[in-house]
C-alpha cells in the first residue's frame, strides 16, 4: 500500500495527453482540470465510503475489492477484470460525484460527468493496483 494520496497516483495515471483532453471537456486550463480530478476523486471515495455505510454497501464494497485484489497483475494496461470490478463500484457514485465536483467547481454537472468518463477508469485502475499491493 501507498502512503500517496490517491488523487496524485490517479493524476499521474492521467497523464498530460488525459488531462487536456478533461480540460477541452470543461472549456478550462489544465490547472482547473486538475482541480476537476482531485474533487472528483475525493468525491468519488467520499461518496463510496457513504455507500459502505449503507446496508449492504459495506459487503458489496468488500466483495468487489477482495475480487480485484485476487486477479492477477494486468496484461495490457488498465482493461482488467479487477479494474472492472471496482469500476462498476464507481460507476454507481459517479452522478452524485459529478453534481458535488460541479456545484463546488462552478462547472456544468454535464461538463464533470463527461470528465468522470474519463478520471473512473482510471481511478478503478488505480484502487485495484492498491487492492493487489
Amino acid at each position: 500500500m501507498t502512503d500517496r494520496p490517491l488523487k496524485d497516483e490517479v493524476l499521474d495515471e492521467l497523464g498530460d495527453d488525459r488531462l487536456d483532453d478533461i480540460a477541452g471537456l470543461l472549456h478550462a486550463d489544465a490547472d482547473a482540470a486538475r482541480h476537476v480530478v482531485s474533487g472528483s476523486v475525493a468525491s468519488l471515495t467520499g461518496v463510496l465510503t457513504d455507500d459502505s455505510l449503507t446496508p449492504g454497501g459495506t459487503a458489496e464494497l468488500c466483495q468487489a475489492i477482495a475480487q480485484a485484489a485476487m486477479e492477477p497483475e494486468p496484461r495490457s494496461g488498465a482493461d482488467t477484470v479487477g479494474s472492472e470490478l471496482v469500476g462498476a463500484v464507481l460507476g454507481k457514485v459517479a452522478e452524485p460525484a459529478a453534481r458535488a465536483v460541479a456545484k463546488k467547481q462552478g462547472l456544468p454537472v454535464e461538463a464533470v460527468a463527461g470528465a468522470l468518463e474519463i478520471i473512473l477508469p482510471v481511478t478503478a485502475t488505480v484502487l485495484a493496483r492498491r487492492a493487489r499491493a
